[in-house]
């Protein structure tokens, strides 16, 4: 029969009788121990500012973090980085070659991503942040030091960004607010001064009274919720009235109400609204917040004391997604539990309140608790503070009698001594007794992880400014707003406030108004007008964590009497900052009239990319990045949209790195560059590959093999000098994806010598097809979805009997022998499955000798 037709009838995957294949491989290298390799420090920060450097005063350290030191070999030493980020890793004799591999494992994937890296070509600068692999060289007793980092994005903020707060106005008869005066406002973070640079988005009339406040990025829009303040009347959706401010548009609409948020109306005509003093702090709303990826807003009702979620992605919502009892702590009754402050920090809700002692008035009663909430599963997860408010604080006023220098239990009359000293020497028309009751209204937390506590001034809320303090009486009284800006430290599982000793104490006699050296405070800066007034917090806190100053609202902010604002204090030791505060309103006086604060950060910026190696080391063509591999230097990096158009380019550095953005390295325009998007990465221009380029005689490794940060992402196009590319779908904002990585590999050849078998002269006119399996069946199966591929047109043999297949890369092939010269007798079996190693590569060929019978007389041709 004729050769071709005896090869299709006979494909078992049977090496056929006189066939014999045998592969030269080059000698693998020994792995020799290098005594004298240096030493790696390894620093791991909590990146914020998106700027490719560590910045230590904003970002601090991550501790608890797996960072893993391999060999060419495998092996492998592993540290974990201490409270300050930093590990220090050694060879040791457990590691060989000099060279290793570095990686940083995520601690919390989802949550935490790869912080922005700078291109570097060396990494002689520790501040240069690198991506979490990294490749160093110890040998001869050098030592290495790389920084990395990790970012939640929603940690991100522009610098000097805007800052949003509430005016809270008065509608007490005579006061001098209009229906036009304006509560919602905002102002650049560092804005210092009298009503400096402010813009104004909501009025009195629109709004009412207002405290909560949070901020979607992601769409722009400012949420505000209504406020129960005695004097203070709720606005047109009462007092469970959620707003929303578009700050696309800036239109301001309804977002929901609240229901259950209360019953008791304001009555400002009779005793200056004295009988609404009792609904404070315990009907309608407390604190407000958005969570990181703008998807839920989480408001606290403080009249059935539950925690209510809200779909936050549109502009109204009818019903909550669901509410949640917020779990008494066990205070002396069910009544004293009131709950009001929020914080949310990498996914994780905080809620706080306060053990009232209102039924007990005994200040042993005071308690501020936090618990955290896991949006997940909808439970309450643990109680991560519980603390005593009975220490010592700064004076709220100079002059006595009553100084109002400690925490008092919830009341609802003016009371007339304090600590068994008499307050009524003070008692006539516009006396003057602070009296600080405490709500815990806000919670911050961190870069460090610790907390950033606002508490508010329940009385001040409750009397307001030269108000009446009894029924049918035209007595008023003067009410300072007693509130704190506290720090709560971890210690073991809880955190301590820095004024029961859990923090640094910053207070000293100069910084603090000259207080009581007992009182111990992280933020000393509250005091104002020379230490006359020592507590001046109104309970919203904001933190920008790229600005090294917290904002809080305080009252007298630039030493002007009887104003609100907001305030500056150092992040580092809490002093006041520079240029003191920003004065935005005189209603209420010194009596807290301010709402929360929330500052409006832009979405995290993003990165893509990282490294072009060749893979050719000891485990070449593994598809997998070794540490004695060398990096591409000035490849050609082209980035394409979802169109196929080209926005961006650029080269391979020294180290083998190339990155794409656009606000670190800037290679991205703006517009082009959005999170969700489709993306292709591809190593596409010709002048690489042709002579002298950098890929010349080089073909893309394996992909997607092993370990995701050190394989290649290149996939090789389709045809046989197609260029690899990367496909890429950044997943967010800030989701940054330093793992599309190449590799490159110099191309097997698989070359063919065929003989006579008893002559052993060369047979030239054999054909040959290369077939590689691809759905792992055996043979040569040409069914189903997925059938195997023919790797050329086929191949005969030469005059010197030789046939040569070229740009074959690692994997499992057939040889297949589909024709044999006029004479011989095709194989029986004439299939050769064949396994191409990592061991080839072009210099070092794969070579098979295949032998032939010549037929018998009368058969074959």
């Amino acid at each position: 029969m004729k050769g071709r037709a005896a090869a299709r009838a006979g494909w078992p995957a049977v090496l056929a009788a006189g066939i014999v294949a045998a592969a030269v491989l080059p000698a693998a290298p020994v792995a020799v121990a290098d005594a004298g390799d240096g030493s790696l420090t390894v620093r791991v920060v909590r990146e914020v500012n998106a700027n490719g450097r560590w910045d230590d005063v904003l970002e601090p350290g991550l501790g608890g973090v797996k960072v893993v030191l391999t060999d060419t070999a495998g092996a492998s030493v592993t540290g974990t980085t201490v409270a300050d980020g930093t590990v220090r890793l050694t060879p040791g004799a457990q590691l060989t070659g000099g060279r290793y591999r570095v990686e940083v494992k995520n601690p919390e994937p989802g949550i935490l991503f790869p912080g922005f890296a700078l291109p570097k070509d060396d990494l002689s600068d520790p501040r240069a942040l690198s991506s979490n692999v990294e490749f160093v060289d110890l040998a001869g007793g050098r030592n290495a030091e790389v920084t990395t980092s990790f970012w939640n994005p929603g940690d991100y903020c522009q610098k000097n960004a805007d800052l949003v707060t509430a005016c809270i106005r008065s509608d007490v008869p005579g006061s001098d607010d209009p229906e036009a005066a304006r509560t919602l406002v905002t102002h650049p973070y560092n804005a210092r001064g009298d009503d400096a640079e402010t813009t104004d988005l909501a009025t009195k009339a629109q709004t009412g009274s207002l405290w909560g406040i949070g901020y979607s990025k992601q769409k722009k829009w400012i949420f505000s919720s209504a406020f129960a303040k005695r004097g203070a009347n709720y606005g047109p959706a009462g007092p469970g009235a959620i707003y929303l401010s578009d700050r696309n548009t800036g239109e301001l609409s309804r977002f929901t109400t609240v229901p259950d948020a209360g019953t008791t109306p304001h009555d400002p005509g009779t005793d200056m609204d004295l009988a609404f003093r009792t609904a404070v702090g315990k009907e309608s709303l407390g604190d407000l917040d958005v969570s990181e990826d703008g998807r839920d807003l989480y408001v606290v009702n403080l009249n059935d004391k539950r925690l209510y979620r809200y779909d936050a992605t549109g502009k109204t919502a009818s019903a909550p997604k669901a509410s949640y009892p917020i779990p008494d702590p066990g205070c002396p009754s069910t009544d004293d539990w009131r709950p009001f402050g929020l914080g949310i920090q990498d996914g994780t809700v905080y809620v706080g309140g306060v053990c009232s002692g209102e039924s007990t008035q005994n200040r042993d009663d005071l308690r501020a608790v936090i618990r955290t909430f896991a949006p997940g599963t909808g439970t309450f997860t643990g109680t991560v503070m519980d603390e005593k408010l009975t220490y010592p604080r700064g004076r709220v006023n100079g002059p006595g009698p009553c100084y109002g220098d400690k925490w008092y239990p919830w009341r609802v009359t003016v009371p007339d001594s304090q600590d068994g000293v008499d307050c009524k020497s003070a008692q006539v028309d516009g006396r003057e007794v602070p009296n600080p009751t405490p709500l815990l209204s806000d919670i911050v937390v961190d870069t460090d992880g610790e907390l950033i506590l606002g508490f508010r001034d329940r009385y001040a809320d409750q009397y307001g400014t030269f108000i009446a303090y009894e029924p049918d009486s035209p007595r008023t009284v003067q009410t300072f707003a007693g509130g704190d800006l506290n720090r709560a430290c971890r210690h073991g599982g809880t955190f301590v406030l820095d004024a029961n000793g859990g923090c640094v104490n910053n207070a000293t006699p100069a910084n603090s108004g000259n207080q009581d050296p007992d009182v111990k405070e992280f933020y000393p800066g509250e005091f104002r007008l020379g230490g006359y007034h020592q507590e001046t917090a109104l309970g919203g806190v904001a933190l920008s964590k790229v600005e090294d100053t917290l904002a809080s609202g305080v009252f007298d902010p630039i030493d002007v009497a009887h104003t609100s604002g907001t305030g500056p204090f150092n992040r580092g030791d809490g002093t006041v900052g520079a240029g003191m505060g920003n004065e935005l309103t005189d209603s209420f006086g010194k009596a807290g009239g301010l709402g929360d604060l929330e500052v409006l950060c832009d979405e995290a910026p993003f990165q893509i990319g990282n490294r072009v190696w060749y893979d050719n080391g000891k485990n070449m063509k593994d598809g997998r990045q070794d540490p004695d591999e060398n990096p591409v230097v000035g490849a050609t990096v082209n980035l394409y949209d979802h169109t196929g158009r080209k926005i961006a380019t650029t080269r391979t550095n020294a180290r083998g790195e190339y990155y794409f953005d656009s606000t670190l390295v800037r290679n991205v325009p703006p517009a082009d560059w959005v999170a969700g998007r489709e993306y292709v990465v591809r190593l596409d221009d010709p002048a690489d590959y042709a002579p002298g380029g950098p890929l010349d005689g080089w073909m893309p490794t394996q992909f997607d093999q092993g370990d995701p940060a050190a394989n290649s992402k290149g996939r090789p196009g389709p045809g046989e000098n197609a260029y690899p590319y990367a496909d890429v779908t950044p997943g967010g904002p800030g989701e940054n994806d330093h793992d599309i990585d190449f590799g490159f590999i110099q191309p097997t050849r698989i070359i063919l010598d065929k003989k006579d078998s008893r002559t052993g002269e060369p047979l030239p006119g054999a054909v040959f097809q290369l077939w590689q399996e691809t759905n792992g069946r055996p043979g040569l199966q040409r069914t189903g979805p997925d059938p195997d591929t023919q790797l050329g047109a086929g191949c005969a043999t030469d005059s010197d009997g030789t046939c040569t297949f070229t740009r074959i890369q690692v994997g499992s092939y057939y040889l297949v022998e589909t024709d044999v010269p006029e004479g011989y007798e095709m194989p029986e079996n004439p299939v050769t499955p064949l396994n191409v190693t990592t061991h080839n590569c072009k210099d070092n060929p794969l070579e098979i000798t295949l032998t032939n019978e010549r037929g018998e007389p009368g058969k074959g041709k």
